[in-house]
C-alpha cells in the first residue's frame, strides 16, 4: 500500500454531517458499496447563463450541442479513463460503468478497502432520517490522479435531498381544488402545443407511483394514459409505498388527522421508514400525474435514484447522457438549503446543471417549502439547492384564486393548514454569484461575499388551498407545495419548445426570460405577485424574492420566445 505522501487531499472533499446526527459504531469494513469516481471534462462546457450575447437571441436562433457532440467535444478523456480503470484494477474493485458522457466510473468493493485507498476512517451515524455512512475527510487520492479526478462519491451516504411536499392536503384543500385543466386555462398555457415531440424528465429520489393510481387520474381527465419509462440511475427502482397503507395514509390526511401515520402502520415496514416512503410515493405520484396533465403530448422518462449526493448525481447525469429518451426537460422536485452542501458538492451539480444546459435541457426546480430559512437549523434565511443555481429555472409558490376562467388573485403562498405552516423558499444565495440578468432587479443584499444569485426565478400555484385535484392511493387528493410547480412549468417549457420548434435550456433561457421581464410593453409574460411575504421577504412589483418573475402567461411568452401571434 502506498504511503499517504502519495496521496493528496481532494479540496473540499470532507463529509458535511446532518444536523443533530450522531456517531453509533464504527461502519462494517465487510460492507459492499458503490463509489464514483468523477473525472475532469476533456474541455469544460461554456458558462452559458453568463453570456450577455444569448439574451439577444430567441431560441431558434440558439445553438445546442448534441448528446453525441457534447461527449466527444466535452466528455471524459479516454485517457483519464483508462488510468482510473487501472487503478481500480489494481486495487482489486469491480468496474461497474465507466461513462465519457457522464464524466464517471463507478467501482463496487468491500467499504473497509475503500476505506483504506482513499485514506478515511468511516462511521455509521443515526438520526431521524434514518442511518448513514459518514467519513472523516478529507478524501485522499493517489497523486498520479490527482490532475483528472474531480471528487469520489459514495464513500458516505448521507440523504442530502429532501422532497419538498410534507403532506399530501387537508380536508378543506380537497373540497376547493382545481383541475390540471383549469390551471392550464388559468396560466393560458398555448393551446396548440400540448409538447408533442418532446421527452420531460421527472427526477425521483425514493418512492415510487402505482400505476392504477396514474390510470384513474387520466381516466378522470378523459385523457389517454401518457407514455411512461422507468429508468434506474444507480439500482434504485420504482418502489412505491404498499397500496393499503398508502390508501390509509391518504385518507387519514384528507381527514386532517394528525395522526395519519399510525393509520397506516399496517404497512411493511417500520413507522419511520414506512412515513418516509409514503411521502415520497406521494410526491412521486403527483409529479408524474401533474407532468403528464400539463403537457399531455410530451413522453415522460421517470429517472429514479438514492436521496444521496452520489444518488443526485447519477439521476441528473443519466439524464444528460440518455440518447435514446433524449429529455428535453427535467422536473427536480428534492433538495435542501445550502448550508447542508458543501461548496465541492453544489459546484459539481451546478456543473452538471450547465452541462444540459449545453444540450438544451430545461431544469426546473422546487423553491422549498418552508419560507426563506427553508428549514435551516439556525433559523437564518437560506435558499433551497439546486434552485439557486443559475443554470436552474428556480421554481416558487402562490396562493391562487379564480372566477371561471379569470385569476381573481394570486398572492404569495404563506398558510397554515393542519396546525403546519407552509410557505415558498426564496431568497438570495450564499454560493451563487448574481447573474448578469438579475443585475437590474431588485435582488436583496447577499450575507456573503461572493452570493447574490436570487431564488426563485418564476412562480405557480402551490397552496395546498388551491392546488390541483391528484390520485394517491386511489384517493383523490390535493398537490401541494413549489414541489407541483417544478412539473407545471416543466411541463409549460416543453408545450414552448414544442411550439417554437426549439430546445429553451435553463442556462439560455433564464437571461432570456429576465429580458422580457423588464422590457416595458402592454403584454406582460408574467402575472407579478405583488402582495405576500415568506418570512424574510415581501411581494413586490418585478422581481421578487418570494415569488421571481411572478406566474406565466403562456400565451404571452410563447410569443415573445417565438416573434409570432399566439394561438
Amino acid at each position: 500500500m502506498a504511503s499517504r505522501d502519495s496521496h493528496v487531499p481532494i479540496p473540499g472533499s470532507e463529509y458535511v454531517p446532518v444536523a443533530g446526527a450522531s456517531v453509533i459504531a464504527p461502519a462494517d469494513p465487510h460492507e459492499e458499496i458503490t463509489v464514483t469516481i468523477v473525472v475532469r471534462p476533456r474541455r469544460p462546457a461554456p458558462e452559458l447563463h453568463s453570456d450577455a450575447k444569448l439574451a439577444d437571441l430567441l431560441p431558434r436562433d440558439r445553438r445546442h450541442l448534441s448528446r453525441e457532440e457534447f461527449e466527444a467535444q466535452h466528455g471524459a478523456h479516454a485517457d483519464d479513463l483508462a488510468q482510473i480503470e487501472s487503478f481500480a484494477r489494481a486495487h482489486g474493485f469491480e468496474i461497474v460503468e465507466t461513462s465519457a458522457a457522464r464524466h464517471s466510473v463507478r467501482l463496487r468493493g468491500k467499504s473497509g478497502e475503500f476505506s483504506k485507498v482513499f485514506r478515511v476512517e468511516m462511521h455509521q451515524y443515526d438520526h431521524e432520517r434514518g442511518r448513514h455512512r459518514g467519513i472523516n475527510g478529507p478524501i485522499h487520492i493517489p497523486a498520479e490522479l490527482a490532475a483528472c479526478v474531480e471528487t469520489v462519491l459514495g464513500l458516505h451516504d448521507r440523504p442530502v435531498a429532501l422532497r419538498h411536499m410534507a403532506a399530501p392536503g387537508v380536508k378543506k384543500a380537497v373540497r376547493a381544488h382545481f383541475s390540471p385543466h383549469d390551471v392550464a386555462e388559468l396560466y393560458r398555457f398555448p393551446k396548440h402545443a400540448k409538447g408533442e415531440g418532446q421527452c420531460i424528465g421527472v427526477i425521483e429520489l425514493g418512492g415510487g407511483y402505482h400505476r392504477s393510481d396514474l390510470e384513474s387520474f387520466f381516466s378522470s381527465l378523459k385523457m389517454p394514459m401518457p407514455k411512461i419509462t422507468d429508468v434506474s440511475a444507480d439500482g434504485t427502482k420504482n418502489a412505491p409505498a404498499d397500496l393499503a397503507s398508502l390508501t390509509k395514509f391518504v385518507t387519514a390526511m384528507n381527514s386532517g388527522k394528525k395522526n395519519a401515520i399510525d393509520a397506516a402502520k399496517g404497512g411493511k415496514s417500520g413507522a419511520s421508514g414506512l412515513a418516509d416512503l409514503l411521502l415520497s410515493t406521494i410526491e412521486t405520484t403527483m409529479d408524474v400525474e401533474l407532468v403528464g396533465a400539463f403537457a399531455p403530448g410530451a413522453e415522460i422518462v421517470v429517472y429514479f435514484a438514492s436521496s444521496s449526493e452520489q444518488g443526485v448525481y447519477h439521476a441528473l447525469t443519466t439524464a444528460l447522457a440518455d440518447k435514446k429518451h433524449r429529455p428535453t426537460v427535467l422536473s427536480l422536485s428534492w433538495g435542501e438549503q445550502e448550508s447542508s452542501w458543501s461548496p465541492k458538492y453544489m459546484g459539481l451539480i451546478n456543473d452538471v446543471l450547465k452541462n444540459l444546459s449545453t444540450v438544451g435541457v430545461t431544469v426546473c426546480v422546487s423553491s422549498g417549502d418552508a419560507g426563506a430559512d427553508n428549514g435551516s437549523p439556525d433559523g437564518k434565511p437560506s435558499v433551497n439547492f439546486p434552485a439557486s443555481s443559475p443554470n436552474a429555472l428556480g421554481c416558487g409558490g402562490t396562493t391562487l384564486k379564480a372566477s371561471g376562467s379569470e385569476i381573481e388573485a394570486e398572492v404569495v403562498w404563506n398558510s397554515l393548514f393542519d396546525g403546519m405552516r407552509g410557505a415558498t423558499g426564496g431568497g438570495v444565495s450564499r454560493m451563487f454569484e448574481r447573474p448578469f440578468w438579475q443585475q437590474n432587479f431588485e435582488v436583496p443584499h447577499s450575507s456573503s461575499k461572493t452570493g447574490g444569485r436570487g431564488v426563485p426565478d418564476v412562480a405557480g400555484v402551490a397552496d395546498p388551498h388551491t392546488g390541483c385535484r391528484i390520485v394517491v392511493g386511489g384517493v383523490d387528493t390535493i398537490s401541494y407545495g413549489t414541489s407541483a410547480v417544478a412539473p407545471l412549468w416543466a411541463a409549460l417549457v416543453a408545450r414552448l419548445n414544442h411550439a417554437t420548434g426549439a430546445r429553451l435550456g435553463s442556462g439560455h433561457l433564464n437571461s432570456l426570460l429576465y429580458k422580457l421581464a423588464g422590457q416595458s410593453n402592454e403584454k406582460g409574460t408574467f402575472r407579478p405577485i405583488t402582495h405576500g411575504e415568506n418570512g424574510a421577504y415581501r411581494a413586490g412589483p418585478g422581481w421578487n424574492a418570494c415569488t421571481g418573475l411572478g406566474s406565466p402567461m403562456g400565451d404571452h411568452l410563447l410569443e415573445a420566445l417565438d416573434g409570432r401571434k399566439s394561438h
